[in-house]
């Protein structure tokens, strides 16, 4: 089971009202091009429900959160496994 580190990209679904596309880049890939795949979840309630699945954990321990509204950090390197991807919703060929 090796680890790998990702940077979480959102983008606001077009053709679903309140619907989130996330594609995912490897940190330290030469190419620095978003993943081609992409998962797509109906609200933000569903995304954040697949992240505690993986395990991951959206918001910083120890800071305030005012707007509550807790997404993926871009800037932020998840280290991640194949299953927890796979729990996210891609698909990461076993």
């Amino acid at each position: 089971m090796n680890a790998y580190q990702v940077r979480f990209k959102t983008h606001p679904d077009p053709t679903h009202p309140g619907g989130i596309i996330m594609q995912y880049e490897r940190v330290g890939d030469i190419t620095h091009e978003a993943s081609p795949l992409r998962v797509t979840y109906p609200d933000k309630v569903k995304l954040q429900g697949a992240f505690l699945k993986a395990g991951l954990y959206l918001h910083s321990f120890g800071k305030s959160d005012p707007g509550g509204d807790v997404m993926p950090d871009p800037n932020q390197d998840y280290e991640v496994t194949d299953q927890m991807m796979r729990d996210l919703g891609f698909e990461i060929p076993a």
